[in-house]
């Protein structure tokens, strides 16, 4: 019995061995895993990730301002310019050409007739006369 006993324990001690060989090949493995990640320039600490992550979501929230005030000046601009076209384009027909092309008309003269003497287009003769109707 004594000589199982013996083998018994040499053999868990034998165990006990690999199991210890293994955990030192695994801290040693860690322990040049932690070593590299010292000496990378590309790691960042925790702290410093968390204050990044801070900026970045305050650039987000100020590019959204400056976004929101950009289109509000471009819809600003826009009814300015609205505004500014309303002024610009063709002249309206004033009230004497209006009553000459009209006179014209009751006594006879044809559309072409009355553009040629008063110098203007046809097409403005023309909505003269449909807009008296």
């Amino acid at each position: 019995m004594e000589n199982s006993t013996i083998e018994e324990l040499q053999e868990r001690i034998s165990l006990y061995k690999d199991k210890i060989e293994l955990l030192t090949k695994d801290n040693v493995r860690l322990y040049n895993e932690i070593e590299e990640i010292k000496v990378d320039t590309n790691v960042i600490s925790s702290k410093e990730y968390d204050i990044l992550l801070d900026n970045m979501e305050l650039l987000k929230s100020e590019l959204e301002k400056y976004k929101n005030l950009y289109f509000r000046e471009k819809q600003k601009s826009k009814v300015h310019i609205v505004k500014k076209s309303k002024i610009v384009g063709r002249k309206p027909v004033s009230d004497e050409l209006r009553n000459k092309v009209l006179d014209l008309k009751k006594q006879g003269s044809n559309i072409r007739s009355i553009a040629k003497e008063l110098n203007i287009a046809l097409g403005i003769v023309h909505k003269i006369i449909n807009e008296q109707k």
